[in-house]
């Protein structure tokens, strides 16, 4: 009789461990199984009334942007931008797919090492995330020749991109002017 509460007691652990381990492999598929824009959501992106996204380029906004402050300006005030619109080339709103693969760009922090900034900064980009009422609620400009960039402020954290994935993320949504083709 011992012997069977014993071989019953040593089945009942091996199956709960058996049991276990079918429950881990499946949280992993789970894991593994979520969509990008999912994997956003994780990371709770701050703009949340978010409705478009659009990239504007122009020639290097330091050769003519307002000499006294054009380093230290804010470049949206009052949902507006804070400088002269009509030197802008280009501009692109992005599609829901890019919107979504540009949300991942600036919510991952793989290559924070790789994009330490040199000693210039020739802005030719600038990403804008505008509300449902089309006012700009967030900015990131950016260099990408000299990995630099100047953002609005409930986008501080967000700048873990790779400079090379977001070049191929502006020429997949069409923009055309990219650094090399202003020098």
């Amino acid at each position: 009789m011992r012997r069977i509460v014993l071989l019953l007691i040593i089945l009942g652990m091996i199956s709960c461990k058996k049991e276990n381990i079918a429950s881990t492999i499946v949280n992993e598929k789970i894991k593994e199984s979520k969509s990008k824009s999912e994997i956003v959501k994780i990371r709770d992106f701050p703009l949340k009334d978010l409705s478009k996204v659009e990239v504007l380029s122009y020639e290097d906004r330091m050769r003519w942007d307002d000499i006294k402050n054009r380093y230290t300006k804010d470049l949206v005030v009052n949902y507006k931008l804070n400088f002269d619109s009509t030197k802008v080339k280009e501009r692109v709103a992005l599609n829901s797919v890019l919107k979504n693969e540009l949300l991942e760009l600036l919510s991952q922090d793989s290559c924070k090492l790789e994009n330490l900034p040199r000693d210039c900064y020739m802005p030719r980009h600038i990403i804008l995330f505008r509300d449902h009422k089309n006012r700009i609620i967030g900015y990131k400009e950016l260099c990408l020749s000299c990995k630099g960039f100047k953002e609005s402020k409930n986008l501080e954290n967000y700048n873990g991109f790779c400079f090379s994935q977001m070049e191929e993320l502006f020429i997949k949504a069409g923009i055309k002017y990219l650094d090399e083709d202003y020098e």
